[in-house]
C-alpha cells in the first residue's frame, strides 16, 4: 500500500496534538523543544506509525555548492521537510524566507512532497503567511523540472480549551514568463 501525503499529514497531526497534551508529555516540555531536539522523536514516531521511515535522504539541490542536499524524511515515496516554532520565537523559523532551502529541495524532489510546520506559539500565522510559500525562490541558472509540494501548518487555535488547527496548501508552481 502506497503512502499518501494525506496519511503523512494525518500522522503529523496526531503527533502535534499529542505533544500539546499534558497527559502525553508528562514532565517533558516537548512543546518547547527545537527542531533538532524533536527530530529523533519524530523519526521514532514515523517508524512506529508507518513501519518504515528513511531519514536524511539525498535530493538534488541546485543552489548548494555540491548540488545535493538532504530532506528530513522519506516515507514511502513522500518527501518530508520539518520545521518548528517554539512558544517564545518570532515568526522567522516558519517563514517562507527562512525555509527557502527546504522549499527548493521539495520542488526538486520527483514525487509527492510535504513541508510540515509545527507552531507552538500563542500567535499563529494567518493564511496569507502560508500563501507566501507560493513565491518560491530562484533555482539558479538552468531549465529545471519542478514538482508541486504541500504545506501543512499545525497551530494552536485557542489555549482554553486547547484546540489545534491545520492549514493545508498545495503549492503548484506556474511556469515563469520569459522576460
Amino acid at each position: 500500500m502506497a503512502v499518501t501525503v494525506k496519511a503523512v499529514r494525518k500522522a503529523f497531526g496526531l503527533l502535534y496534538e499529542s505533544i500539546l497534551d499534558r497527559n502525553f508529555r508528562k514532565t517533558l516540555d516537548l512543546n518547547k523543544w527545537s527542531e533538532s531536539e524533536l527530530l529523533p522523536l519524530v523519526r521514532t514516531f514515523l517508524l512506529g506509525y508507518f513501519g518504515h521511515c528513511y531519514p536524511e535522504e539525498w535530493v538534488r539541490l541546485p543552489s548548494a555548492p555540491s548540488e545535493w542536499g538532504r530532506i528530513d524524511f522519506q516515507i514511502g515515496d513522500v518527501a518530508v521537510e520539518f520545521a518548528v516554532r517554539r512558544p517564545g520565537d518570532r515568526k522567522g523559523p516558519l517563514s517562507a524566507k527562512v525555509n527557502q532551502t527546504e522549499m527548493i529541495k521539495l520542488l526538486m524532489y520527483d514525487g509527492p512532497a510535504l513541508l510540515v510546520l509545527f507552531d507552538f506559539s500563542q500567535h499563529p500565522f494567518e493564511e496569507t503567511d502560508i500563501e507566501r510559500f507560493r513565491d518560491y525562490p530562484s533555482l539558479g541558472r538552468g531549465n529545471f523540472k519542478r514538482s508541486a509540494f504541500n504545506v501543512a501548518y499545525f497551530h494552536i487555535k485557542s489555549a482554553r480549551p486547547l484546540t489545534c488547527g491545520c492549514i493545508s496548501k498545495n503549492i503548484r508552481i506556474a511556469k515563469r514568463s520569459k522576460r
